[in-house]
């Protein structure tokens, strides 16, 4: 449902927006969007980050503001105490992604394949991508790896 005086986002906005974003600041999205919420220790770790001010710095003088340029309103903010809807649980001094409901079809749909991103960490390699929310799979994974190509595998449950 959308909130008095807030538009929906379009698709070639969130395009633009993810396009906009670098490495690290993608990294900090995909976190959010997997998580909800996170305490900001997390993200310095994510990122590898030197202290907390530079994640401080990418959430407050990167993130927001390219999401207000491009989509119009900031995605994060800080909460002192939040309800978790999906928990129910109270959660203390977190950054919280903000409502983002009418953005989880359009980043499924971007350029009509699925969002999806590789970071090529220092010591592995971690792939992150939409699916649709009705889709279940098995948690056992088969890998093949071949020159350039990495295949990943993931059974649906049904």
């Amino acid at each position: 449902m959308e909130q008095r005086g807030k538009r929906p986002i379009q698709k070639e906005e969130l395009r633009l927006f993810m396009e906009a974003l670098d490495e690290k600041s993608k990294r900090i999205f995909w976190h959010f969007r997997c998580h909800g919420h996170v305490k900001l220790a997390e993200l310095t770790e994510l990122i590898n980050a030197s202290n907390n001010m530079e994640v401080l710095y990418r959430l407050r003088e990167v993130i927001n503001p390219l999401a207000v340029s491009i989509l119009g309103r900031p995605l994060v903010d800080f909460c002192e105490s939040r309800l978790d809807r999906v928990t129910g649980k109270k959660v203390l001094f977190h950054w919280w992604l903000l409502d983002f409901t009418e953005a989880n079809q359009l980043l499924t749909e971007l350029g009509g394949k699925p969002a999806l991103d590789l970071f090529d960490e220092h010591d592995h390699i971690v792939i992150i991508s939409e699916v649709s929310p009705s889709l279940t799979v098995s948690d056992r994974v088969k890998v093949e790896q071949r020159p350039g190509i990495l295949s990943i595998r993931l059974d649906k449950l049904r």
